[in-house]
């Protein structure tokens, strides 16, 4: 069988922005490339599943990233959504000075946190926009001291 690439355009009259949808075996380096071409490094969107339908959702509408289970919960201000894509391959995609890991399993964007608390065992307790609430585990409770002494998101 013949690898190649296939181009194909749909017209559809409902649609207001333009969506590319690339269907791949696996991510590879060759799809790397291509995504690259078709947007840049600095695009603001991510894809998301919702339930079985893909979107996209603007990176810096996102105020926390939680892993449960096997997915990630991506809260916005304009709703959640679950994403099927390791927490580290999110990590690479998200601009390093406004979203810090707060512990294995959470990133938060530093644009919507209200108050950051330090409470018993060096854990700091934050509290973000839309009433959600977290900690940071320990291990990452010294990084994040780091970062709030340089100024949040000012690194």
């Amino acid at each position: 069988m013949e690898k190649g690439i296939r181009l194909k355009f749909i017209q559809d009259d409902n649609v207001k922005d333009i969506e590319i949808i690339i269907r791949a075996k696996e991510q590879n380096e060759e799809v790397e490339k291509i995504l690259n071409l078709i947007g840049s490094e600095t695009s603001e969107n991510i894809s998301c599943q919702v339930l079985s339908t893909e979107k996209m959702i603007d990176k810096k509408d996102i105020i926390i990233i939680s892993k449960e289970g096997r997915f990630l919960i991506v809260k916005t201000v304009n709703g959640e959504y679950v994403l099927n894509e390791p927490m580290y391959k999110v990590e690479e995609k998200l601009d390093k000075v406004w979203f810090i890991k707060i512990s294995q399993s959470e990133i938060v964007n530093l644009k919507y946190v209200k108050k950051w608390e330090l409470v018993s065992g060096g854990i700091i307790k934050i509290e973000l926009i839309n009433g959600i609430f977290s900690y940071t585990s320990r291990r990452y409770a010294v990084l994040i001291r780091e970062v709030l002494k340089k100024g949040g998101g000012k690194r």
